[in-house]
């Protein structure tokens, strides 16, 4: 009976994405050597240190995207990512030409579910890097898409937006990172002021790189209703 317990009470998880603008000149073996050395240097269970980890991925002939995954002795430990092609012809102001990085990390107990959101993924977004970074909390963010899809379309087609991408944050996720130029095209405003509006009302607000790290929810059990009440609490406050 104990060990149920406990092991129901282990059943939290938490799904990291980096994102990042790719640049035609950058060299995918570089950028990717130089996070190696970042993520083997982290104090977290997500460091390569001790991790499976591969060379620079080489791009399929016909893809548009360069794939690798990363194998670490911890099962409940994930990681894989790509590189868009570094073609000026397929990159856009736009999301759709983002490199991704992609962490889950399950079996979380409370404590630690809080713990990985206040301390291991600024740590992680750091060593990653990135203009933006969002912490998915189960299926509420494509249901807060799915309900709000004409107020998005609305965005797009007539202030050619790129909702929660380049130009525009849509979805206040449970956890967020944006760099300084996403602060300023998307709010206009920066980290500081971002910092200003939120302290008091988020579990976690602080300055990460030049940019800015948030914690707008850290309840584990967070319902799809208290998911949109948030937003629309705290979306007013940073004039989105």
């Amino acid at each position: 009976m104990r060990d149920l317990i406990e092991k129901r009470m282990m059943k939290y998880r938490v799904e990291l994405w980096v994102y990042e603008r790719p640049t035609p000149s950058e060299s995918i073996e570089k950028l990717h050597q130089e996070r190696v050395q970042r993520m083997v240097t982290l104090n977290s269970p997500l460091s390569w240190k001790n991790a499976e980890m591969p060379l620079a991925p080489i791009r399929k002939k016909g893809d548009l995207s360069a794939y690798y995954s990363v194998k670490y002795p911890d099962t409940s430990l994930k990681h894989h990512g790509s590189y868009n092609i570094r073609d000026a012809r397929y990159i856009y102001d736009d999301k759709v030409s983002d490199d991704k990085f992609a962490f889950e990390i399950k079996k979380l107990g409370e404590e630690e579910y809080q713990k990985v959101s206040g301390y291991w993924v600024p740590e992680l977004i750091d060593a990653v890097r990135g203009y933006r970074a969002v912490s998915y909390f189960e299926c509420h963010s494509s249901k807060y898409t799915d309900l709000h899809e004409s107020e998005r379309r609305n965005l797009i087609e007539k202030f050619n937006a790129d909702p929660d991408g380049h130009n525009c944050i849509f979805t206040l996720e449970v956890a967020q990172f944006w760099d300084g130029e996403l602060c300023q095209r998307a709010l206009g405003y920066g980290r500081n002021e971002v910092i200003k509006r939120l302290t008091g009302k988020v579990p976690l607000v602080q300055p990460l790189m030049d940019g800015v790290y948030v914690v707008f929810n850290d309840n584990p059990d967070l319902t799809f209703e208290e998911f949109c009440a948030y937003n629309d609490r705290l979306k007013p406050v940073l004039g989105l």
